[in-house]
């Protein structure tokens, strides 16, 4: 099958592509970092992104502009207008095509990241797609201000010998490793139409919750928690179990933490 990746050098873009191609399957790669042709905000690369969604038999829609915690919950307005462009741009152009838009666990929350991602999720059933939640994807990533939680423990531990938090580290979240989540992406590719007689959004996670402090200490054993609490996910924010039926997350987080240290 001929597949289009938006998003395609991102932490879990990276993953996908490798595993799509490990089974056989034709990839074209498409992200911004590649080329700032391939920016989906900008409308004058319309034309090339619709040459190359009209081309492929498949579209992950995993571009966005995100990040960790310390990135996504304070941000300006290009923020808030570049997302919504790249959601515009890109939405439009996948009318009767199979789809798979990146959505997330925090679709839900009041915050202007969640929010948007509501929005997708909303455009994503009005065009048939299928939304996929991601918990907390863990992997390979480079370190910056967009970088998530187990990439900066692991920073601070290289460089510091220790990992000081941000929290007490009480809260409890649920991290799956980056070549599970491509498994799960690519089974939800092959069996496409049963899925979305059943439902339009599915979770993708590891159904098991850890503590932040318990995740730091997978990695070393001098974790410095602070003192401000935050509140784990509520039970409204508990993720369906329906992908179980298809796919088994096969990666502890142990395990996980292991292979990138």
């Amino acid at each position: 099958m001929k597949i289009l990746v938006l998003g395609s050098e991102g932490v879990i873009g990276t993953s996908l592509c490798r595993y799509l191609h490990s089974c056989g399957h034709e990839v074209v790669r498409w992200d911004i970092k590649l080329t700032n042709d391939h920016d989906l905000s900008n409308s004058l690369n319309i034309n090339r992104l619709k040459s190359a969604i009209d081309e492929n038999e498949f579209v992950f829609f995993l571009a966005y502009d995100v990040g960790g915690a310390k990135y996504i919950w304070d941000v300006d307005l290009d923020f808030i207008n570049r997302n919504n462009m790249i959601m515009i741009n890109t939405f439009n152009l996948l009318k009767d095509k199979k789809f798979i838009f990146a959505s997330s666990t925090m679709f839900n929350m009041d915050n202007v990241y969640g929010t948007l991602k509501y929005m997708g999720e909303h455009y994503t059933r009005k065009l048939g797609g299928i939304s996929a939640r991601f918990w907390n994807v863990y992997g390979p990533e480079s370190v910056s201000e967009k970088s998530h939680v187990i990439t900066d423990m692991l920073h601070k531990f290289r460089t510091n010998g220790y990992i000081d938090l941000m929290t007490d580290g009480e809260e409890e979240r649920q991290f799956l490793h980056t070549d599970d989540c491509a498994k799960c992406l690519a089974i939800v590719m092959n069996i496409y139409d049963e899925i979305r007689r059943q439902t339009d959004s599915v979770d993708i996670t590891s159904f098991e919750s850890t503590k932040i402090k318990d995740v730091a200490k997978y990695i070393c054993d001098d974790v410095r928690p602070s003192e401000k609490k935050m509140n784990t996910h509520d039970r409204f924010n508990e993720p369906r179990p329906f992908i179980l039926d298809y796919w088994k997350p096969e990666i502890s987080l142990k395990e996980g933490i292991a292979s990138l240290l």
